[in-house]
């Protein structure tokens, strides 16, 4: 029987290799043990790395957005999260029950649908509602980038959160009972610009007219703490609650309580997240600073804007002809302070080609052949195989790390066959992003996933480059393949 199978093996791969049509088989990152005298053989190359600066990004008001401060990450330096809102009425004209005379303002409340955080969850965090400036304004039908700016009028109220942990704790306000919500006092000057000043001759008279009066809310954070919080404008938590009170036309005459809620409107309003990085005095900034032909031995990743790294490949062109069984790029993390890895965890990365010109870091498309990009919208179906989410595992020393691996196994064969040119790589940490089908494709500019990869700004990772002295753990590309005799 062994005879028998070991004939038909042999007849295949002549068929194989007169038609020049070589599969790939899927076996993992494991070998295939000897099969009569067809041997698989396990190789590594050398890649080049190189951190390249980039700050194109944009933040959608559909997306989920950061707000607060890393003060105190000695690898990427300080990073600075400030939202920025429309918070508009249900309709226009707007109205309240009675006369604006019979009208009595209880409280009003800026609340923010928490998702979650990033960093240091002890660290209290001070944050500061501003109204936005009259000079500044935030377009429903933009997509502003992270480094949009909006200038901010009066002080409208603040917040100290003195133990994030507690945020997810239930809350029992008037006519609701909730969690997940950041609550900030307003003042009671601009609730009652709200309740008494604001009425359906001149705000409340339609869209145009609040928007050219009452340009939105900035929420900014004050510095001394290292957390970012994760919220949604597009949940129900988030609103301008305005508490009021009115006496009844009855024979009790007793106040009536209720509340008018002041939403971001999906289709009129605007909304924008500013995220400013610092990195002066950490250790990314000097590899960031290097001219972008010098390789780098460490590599400095952050989730959403910021930078990227170009991976050069140069040993592909020298391989034999050879069935490729598993070709994947790996890398690993390089520890720093135990306590801030601790807190300040690794992103998902994706890997894409680019050009193999200096500046051509934003002509990224799909690696060829092993991207399956047939999903709405040429979303990638196979990401789950293909690589990108973090796999821990621990370091010689026993620490936990992160590592990844991407599987350009149907790229590196196309390679050798003589049917694919050879591109640089270029890896980052998107969030929700987009990537041309193929080189030079411009009419096929895809999003990646119909999920986000990362929130924005949360986390960030340092990986050994492809010179890097630790020759076993450094970036590489390795092979599992078979020979052709």
């Amino acid at each position: 029987m062994k005879k028998n199978l070991s004939s038909v093996f042999i007849f295949s791969l002549i068929i194989i290799t007169s038609c020049t049509k070589i599969a790939i088989t899927d076996i993992g990152s494991g070998l295939i043990p000897p099969i009569d005298n067809v041997n698989t053989f396990d190789t590594t190359l050398d890649v080049q790395t190189f951190n390249i600066l980039s700050d194109s990004f944009r933040i959608s008001k559909y997306q989920e957005m950061v707000l607060g401060n890393i003060e105190n990450d000695p690898l990427m330096g300080k990073t600075k999260a400030i939202v920025n809102a429309e918070f508009k009425p249900a309709y226009y004209p707007f109205y309240f029950p009675v006369s604006k005379d019979s009208l009595k303002l209880d409280s009003v409340v800026l609340v923010l649908s928490y998702q979650g955080l990033w960093g240091d969850s002890t660290n209290p965090i001070h944050l500061k509602a501003y109204e936005i400036s009259q000079s500044s304004k935030l377009k429903a039908d933009s997509i502003y980038p992270v480094s949009a700016v909006m200038k901010t009028a009066g002080l409208l109220g603040e917040k100290i959160i003195t133990d994030p942990r507690r945020l997810t704790d239930s809350v029992k306000a008037f006519s609701e009972d909730a969690i997940n919500q950041i609550r900030i006092p307003l003042s009671t000057a601009f609730g009652n610009k709200l309740l008494k000043q604001f009425d359906s001759t001149n705000a409340y008279l339609s869209d145009d007219q609040f928007a050219s009066i009452f340009r939105g809310i900035s929420i900014v954070p004050e510095s001394g703490s290292n957390t970012l919080l994760r919220i949604n404008l597009n949940d129900t938590n988030s609103k301008v609650a305005l508490y009021y009170k009115y006496k009844k036309r009855d024979s009790t005459g007793n106040d009536t309580t209720l509340i008018a809620y002041f939403r971001p409107n999906g289709i009129t309003s605007g909304a924008s997240n500013n995220i400013i990085r610092n990195r002066a005095g950490s250790q990314s900034a000097q590899y960031l600073n290097n001219l972008p032909t010098i390789q780098d031995s460490l590599l400095f990743l952050q989730a959403g804007q910021g930078n990227y790294v170009r991976i050069k490949t140069p040993g592909i062109n020298t391989l034999s002809n050879r069935i490729v069984h598993r070709a994947e790029l790996i890398m690993e993390q390089e520890l720093d302070n135990a306590t801030f890895d601790g807190i300040f965890t690794a992103p998902n990365l994706f890997l894409c080609a680019t050009s193999t010109h200096i500046d051509s870091g934003d002509y990224r498309f799909y690696i060829p052949k092993d991207i399956v990009a047939t999903g709405q919208g040429g979303q990638v179906e196979n990401l789950s195989t293909f690589g990108g989410n973090v796999i821990y595992k621990t370091d010689p020393s026993g620490k936990k790390i992160a590592s990844y691996n991407f599987n350009i196994s149907r790229y590196v064969q196309n390679i050798i066959l003589g049917k694919q040119a050879v591109y640089d790589l270029y890896l980052f940490s998107p969030v929700v992003d987009y990537v041309y089908l193929g080189l030079g494709n411009t009419s096929g500019f895809n999003q990646i996933s119909s999920t986000p990869f990362n929130a924005p700004a949360c986390g960030r990772v340092r990986l050994l480059g492809g010179n890097s002295l630790q020759q076993a753990r450094k970036m590489k590309l390795r092979i599992i393949y078979s020979a052709l005799q």
